[in-house]
């Protein structure tokens, strides 16, 4: 299988030639229709803008602090944030697994979500731990 089978692009009827987005969709295994920016190979939608790989440490430094006005969205607050949310969501499964709640929460799972098996002991009393319930 060729990974990216039309690598020039034909755009203004034929006219002008350009390079094609070599991204490729999950979904459909198909690759971007979109013309290439110049001199790279990705469309602005697919990372052609952003060249992350020759960033040094102070540029990325800048970066994270680019649109930062008032703290609440810092890498630490962030952190405590998803931290949170993972204890409360153990919190949730121990409840519901000792029927005082009766729906789970729908949505995606916090970062560092482990699915565990509340009906074995081991498990059960690391969920507790994780949740912060015993030490």
């Amino acid at each position: 299988m060729i990974k990216y089978p039309d690598k020039v692009l034909l755009t203004a009827g034929g006219k002008i030639a350009c390079r094609r987005c070599k991204a490729s969709s999950v979904r459909t295994k198909e690759q971007c229709g979109r013309p290439a920016l110049q001199g790279k190979e990705y469309c602005q939608f697919h990372g052609g803008r952003c060249d992350k790989r020759n960033l040094t440490e102070a540029s990325k430094q800048r970066l994270r602090t680019l649109n930062l006005k008032d703290g609440a969205y810092t890498l630490e607050s962030r952190m405590a944030s998803s931290q949170f949310r993972l204890k409360l969501r153990y919190i949730e499964c121990v409840g519901h697994h000792l029927g005082m709640i009766k729906e789970k929460t729908r949505g995606r799972k916090p970062k560092g979500w482990i699915a565990l098996n509340p009906n074995i002991p081991s498990e059960y009393e690391r969920m507790l731990r994780m949740a912060g319930l015993v030490n």
